[in-house]
């Protein structure tokens, strides 16, 4: 028999998930991120809290900078994880942005991460500086850590 938890969580596809993990990063709403990352499996298997530390982190540049929202474009991972889709959000009013993919498996949202390539089909006119997820992959930080 399940436990609440358990129904609570068969209950949330992964697309669902997503989309609402998606939707908090738009909203740059990281106590909505929060409630929902609980449910991706690199949550579930390590409990990586430093992924919640740096989005808050990330998200606070975003509304420092004057942003309300992220608009989302689609594109496809070049390197780390060829082939896979994620995001470029980039903010409403900095023009500022952030790559991120959403990482799964068949039916299952395996983490959130931080892409070094992501490409979109259609040029982004009048992007900004680019926002790091991670302070390591950030050129010129004393923790840069080189792709």
């Amino acid at each position: 028999m399940l436990n609440k938890e358990e129904n609570e969580l068969m209950s949330i596809s992964m697309i669902e998930l997503e989309k609402v993990l998606l939707e908090a990063t738009m909203r740059l709403d990281i106590e909505m991120f929060k409630e929902f990352y609980i449910y991706t499996e690199d949550y579930k298997q390590s409990k990586r809290l430093f992924l919640l530390k740096d989005m808050a982190i990330a998200f606070n540049k975003f509304i420092e900078q004057g942003d309300t929202s992220l608009k989302p474009n689609l594109g496809i991972c070049n390197r780390c994880n060829k082939g896979c889709y994620g995001h470029i959000l980039v903010g409403n009013n900095s023009k500022n942005y952030m790559n991120l993919l959403f990482e799964n498996d068949v039916d299952k949202i395996i983490g959130v991460a931080e892409c070094a390539d992501l490409k979109t089909a259609n040029k982004i006119e009048g992007l900004n500086k680019r926002i790091y997820l991670h302070e390591y992959n950030e050129p010129g930080s004393p923790n840069n850590v080189p792709f």
